[in-house]
């Protein structure tokens, strides 16, 4: 890699304090978001699809849980 060249950034500022804008993508294509923008202040968020109810939380360890 030249000293010119950028590693992939992370999805985080530096320190991990401060999300970056979400990426965005070409039509169709996937988003990223973090999980910061999903989940605001809260510690899950219901996801609506195809008429079921999904649960997306954070445990106490930190790692996200996607449950039907």
């Amino acid at each position: 890699m030249s000293s010119s060249e950028q590693p992939d950034q992370p999805a985080s500022g530096p320190g991990g304090d401060a999300p970056l804008p979400a990426k965005e993508s070409p039509a169709g294509g996937p988003r990223e978001v973090t999980s910061d923008e999903l989940l605001c202040d809260a510690d899950r968020v219901y996801i609506h699809h195809e008429g079921q109810c999904y649960t997306l939380r954070v445990t106490a360890s930190r790692k996200l849980i996607l449950t039907k």
